[in-house]
């Protein structure tokens, strides 16, 4: 792999059988890396961008482009690394960081495809890649009856999981990742700005706290599942989502995850049975900081119903899923598993699952007291096509997945336009949030950029 300069060349890629590859930030981990490797042995070129000291660690002595400049100077910098190098491809993990978001802005009027990569809508032991955008960006079918038509040459996919995970391994990684850049970012790339919500250290300190009370919490969990799994009363379960997750900030009415979280609390206590109870499950890599169980306990105390409301640290989700009487979410991949599962659910983001058929399309508030439960036959229709056009094995952290899934991620992006053909490249400028009017009082059309 080399770095090369910046040329005056201004014409888009000519399209040939090698393809010229970029890659912007991934996981904090080897795996793009891996990706490359991938690519070279099939002849592409590739290139990558170092942002930061975090970024550059996991691609060892290999050479790299660089970029020190301000983020106002990206869009511009970008626009020009693409021209010089003839670059015909983007792969990035998400499309929410600015950084990315605006290499997607850039790269479209100039011909390039977008690979989109992200954690798998079926866990463990998947992977998303995705052309041009996720959720409300995404190029998924969103017509039931496209689907069903799609589906019926596709055999039925094994999920069966393969890989070992290891929660030690993710933290290794993430502490070698954050590290350099605390100790040296300020020298080495002082007008670098963090994709995530806080500082690293503080984010550690939420874990160390974490685990301080981690007793508390098994015996606290222990009580509440008790509780809720054993009764004859109904219970609606709501697994959250990372605040900082962009698939919030950019995909989801709000782009606060706390904001919706009292709004869904506010409507289960108006509008629910009175015997009806709502459980919440804390995101397993949620590092506590959030303080969900204050903040929902005051929600709840406010509405009406905290004696109706409790939330969980931990837990088997297949469980809870199963034993619940539907499932609320925005757009998280748990959706995926309660519709496996055959359980109601209702998406109140964007989701690409969000259609007739598998989701409940009417109000949040008929949910409660009426849940559309999922077609199986859609279901098991969706799930195939889901598996054939954008998941494929693998995984960020343990070295067989990674092994796995780079090798799967470089073939796929190689054949995207057969899987996915691109129809309209334009990047969208609205985005339609449908439960926004009812929970918030607003409208339901948004003018929104990718960032």
């Amino acid at each position: 792999m080399r770095a090369t300069g910046l040329a005056s060349a201004d014409i888009p890629p000519e399209p040939t059988k090698k393809r010229v590859y970029l890659l912007l930030q991934g996981p904090a981990s080897p795996f793009m890396r891996h990706v490359a490797d991938n690519l070279l042995e099939r002849g592409h070129e590739v290139h990558h961008v170092s942002f930061c000291l975090g970024d550059w660690i996991f691609w060892g002595l290999r050479a790299t482009n660089w970029f020190f400049g301000r983020p106002s100077e990206w869009p511009a910098h970008v626009a020009d690394l693409i021209r010089a190098n003839r670059i015909t491809d983007l792969l990035m993990l998400g499309d929410g960081r600015p950084v990315h978001a605006e290499a997607i802005e850039a790269a479209i009027p100039l011909g390039c495809r977008i690979h989109i990569l992200e954690h798998g809508y079926i866990r463990p032991d998947w992977l998303t890649i995705e052309p041009d955008g996720m959720s409300g960006f995404s190029r998924f079918p969103r017509e039931p009856a496209l689907i069903q038509q799609q589906s019926r040459a596709l055999p039925a996919p094994d999920l069966r999981p393969l890989y070992r995970s290891s929660f030690l391994v993710y933290a290794m990684y993430d502490l070698i990742y954050h590290l350099p850049n605390v100790a040296l970012g300020w020298l080495v790339h002082p007008h670098y700005r963090r994709h995530g919500p806080v500082h690293p250290i503080v984010e550690y300190s939420g874990w160390i706290w974490k685990a301080i009370k981690s007793r508390w919490e098994a015996r606290h969990r222990r009580h509440v599942l008790g509780s809720f799994m054993s009764s004859d009363r109904p219970f609606f379960l709501f697994p959250l989502q990372l605040p900082g997750d962009y698939q919030i900030k950019v995909h989801a009415p709000g782009g606060d995850l706390l904001r919706l979280v009292n709004a869904v609390i506010a409507s289960f206590a108006q509008h629910a049975p009175m015997d009806a109870r709502l459980l919440f499950k804390v995101h397993p890599i949620d590092n506590g900081l959030s303080r969900w169980h204050s903040r929902i306990g005051e929600a709840a105390a406010l509405s009406g119903a905290a004696d109706r409301i409790a939330v969980v640290d931990g837990g088997s989700l297949d469980a809870m899923i199963s034993a619940s009487a539907g499932v609320v979410t925005i757009n998280s991949t748990v959706g995926t598993a309660a519709l496996m599962i055959g359980k109601p659910l209702i998406a109140l983001g964007n989701a690409i699952f969000a259609l007739p058929g598998l989701t409940h399309q009417g109000p949040l508030a008929g949910f409660w007291t009426e849940p559309s439960s999922p077609d199986p036959e859609l279901v098991d229709a969706f799930m195939k096509v889901l598996v054939d056009r954008i998941q494929v094995r693998g995984g960020f952290i343990a070295s067989e997945s990674v092994r796995d899934g780079a090798a799967a991620v470089a073939g796929r992006i190689t054949e995207a336009e057969e899987r996915l053909p691109i129809a309209d490249r334009r990047c969208r400028k609205v985005v339609m949030f449908r439960y926004r009017e009812e929970l918030f009082g607003e409208p339901s059309t948004s003018a929104v950029k990718r960032s």
